[in-house]
């Protein structure tokens, strides 16, 4: 008796889908050319805001309103991703933001993060452990204005 070879696949190969992370940390990521670029260098959009009790004094009534101008960011954010064929998934998180961000995206293992760039201490010292840590690409963009 002769044994059959098993049929082998000619179908390619399924594509990873590319996973991009922004984080809601400058208040402009609203930026349309910035959503632009992030959608065209990925496939899934993650929209992280990090409502950081320490930073805004540790008051409700600040983390409430922080939390209701996040919101209305991700909108105009998923609106934006919308018309360039990407569907953004809003994600809101409590604690330290530098932590957050660095879990979020190890834990999603994240392919490509952006980031608005912003000229301050913090800014630079998360891009540095963004890069060091997640094995994500880290772009930061520059918006005039």
């Amino acid at each position: 008796m002769k044994k059959r070879k098993k049929a082998t696949s000619t179908s390619p190969e399924k594509k990873k889908a590319v996973k991009v992370l922004i984080p809601l940390i400058s208040k402009r990521e609203n930026d349309e050319g910035f959503i632009a670029r992030a959608c065209a260098n990925g496939d899934e959009l993650f929209l992280l805001l990090v409502v950081d009790t320490e930073a805004i004094g540790g008051q409700f009534g600040f983390a409430a309103s922080e939390i209701g101008q996040g919101n209305s960011l991700m909108q105009e954010i998923k609106q934006i991703a919308k018309e360039h064929g990407k569907e953004g998934k809003d994600i809101i998180e409590w604690g330290d933001t530098e932590t957050k961000i660095l879990h979020f995206a190890q834990l999603q293992n994240i392919d490509k993060i952006f980031l608005v760039q912003q000229d301050n201490q913090f800014f630079k010292k998360l891009v540095k452990e963004l890069r060091e840590k997640t094995g994500a690409e880290v772009e930061t963009v520059y918006i005039p204005g």
